[in-house]
């Protein structure tokens, strides 16, 4: 790469590892620590500017399982975030799972799903576009650790000093991904903290089962499909649609159901009836996933440390060279603005999608300023994407 283009002082791009309709996803580095991030990058003149509102708020609700944002701000005409750097998503991991997973692996996510989830409502906020594709695994050290991201429709659900809860409302049109939407937000209810955890015992099932019983409904138009899965929802009943599955689902579910609008969720009740399972089928939920195990291998102890031995050398080039690479960045002259560097890079063959980008223009066709954004038109039932 001739020259390098640096972002918030010590951050450089390396690759586009993603985009959308609306931004760019970079594979980026630190160049003092040379540490990899994430840099999101949005066009500052885009309709709905996401990014700096979207920092602004991971930031806020700072925590375990939550992207370390590292920096953001403009430069030139592009708003910059600089983050944590994530591996797959739930979503993805499940497809190479071939739509399996066991009873221990899915109720370990499920459980730091709640855990994630309890965290945003602590801050006020509701996600309302919970999915597998919304929550990714760390790398490395944290391989095991569930993160959430995509902030893009989460709203305010009450006022952070005087804790005054939203209003009630109807006649509102679904918000969210409606393979895992609540029954309420599918009839026009104005989404709260309930809708969120509903959402999740939708993921616990599709993993559960490999798929959700309204997949593949068709219809005349979206309007129509989107009907015809509320209609199935509502009408199946908790017995028949957790058939199979542990009798605490079905318990959980109810007594998420019966919450009012307002009203304050027992998280440890849920929680606790998830650990029940572990404990009635006689696994412990240490976050230890199968496919983690595997990638060690079940080789003789002796080959074992040899693939160790071979793998500690492997990484020692690796990190070598990338600080090489880094040192011969920082002696390259910098390129004096980042704009056209941007639109440079952002033309080579996207590797993966960022979920936050997907339909997003459809989603804010029409809005001018981002306190404007109340989301009303509908959206696919399932977002197809990929992630880094």
């Amino acid at each position: 790469m001739e020259g390098y283009i640096r972002v918030g002082g010590k951050y450089v791009l390396r690759k586009k590892i993603g985009g959308g309709s609306f931004g760019e996803i970079f594979l980026g580095s630190n160049l003092e620590s040379q540490e990899d991030v994430a840099i999101k990058i949005e066009n500052a003149t885009c309709a709905v500017p996401q990014v700096i509102n979207e920092a602004k708020l991971m930031r806020s609700i700072a925590g375990v399982g939550v992207p370390k944002i590292y920096w953001y701000g403009s430069e030139g005409s592009y708003n910059i975030m600089v983050q944590e750097l994530l591996g797959s998503s739930l979503e993805d991991n499940f497809a190479v799972l071939d739509h399996r997973m066991s009873l221990r692996s899915a109720t370990m996510i499920c459980l730091q799903m709640f855990q994630r989830i309890e965290n945003v409502h602590n801050h006020d906020y509701i996600h309302r576009d919970i999915k597998p594709e919304n929550f990714l695994f760390g790398i490395g050290k944290k391989q095991s650790l569930v993160y959430i991201i995509d902030f893009g429709l989460s709203k305010k659900y009450r006022d952070s000093k005087t804790k005054q809860h939203i209003q009630y409302r109807d006649n509102r049109t679904l918000t969210g991904t409606a393979r895992y939407a609540s029954v309420n937000s599918h009839m026009g209810i104005e989404q709260s903290r309930r809708d969120d955890l509903e959402g999740i015992i939708y993921v616990y099932l599709y993993f559960l089962k490999g798929s959700l019983p309204w997949q593949g409904l068709k219809g005349a138009n979206k309007q129509d499909k989107y009907m015809k899965i509320m209609n199935m929802k509502s009408n199946t009943s908790l017995d028949v649609l957790f058939r199979g599955c542990p009798s605490e689902l079905v318990q959980i579910m109810s007594y998420i159901k019966a919450l009012r609008f307002e009203e304050t969720p027992n998280y440890e009740r849920i929680k606790d009836g998830l650990q029940s399972i572990g404990r009635k089928n006689n696994f412990v939920l240490d976050n230890i996933f199968e496919w983690n195990k595997r990638k060690c291998g079940s080789a003789s102890p002796r080959r074992r440390s040899d693939d160790n031995i071979q793998v500690k050398k492997t990484k020692r080039i690796k990190k070598k060279k990338v600080k090489e690479e880094t040192k011969s960045l920082i002696a390259e002259k910098p390129r004096p603005s980042i704009v056209s560097s941007i639109g440079e890079m952002a033309s080579t063959t996207v590797e993966h999608r960022w979920p936050e980008f997907s339909n997003r223009k459809t989603i804010m066709e029409g809005r001018n300023k981002a306190k404007d954004v109340i989301v009303d038109e509908l959206v696919d039932e399932k977002t197809q994407c990929l992630v880094f």
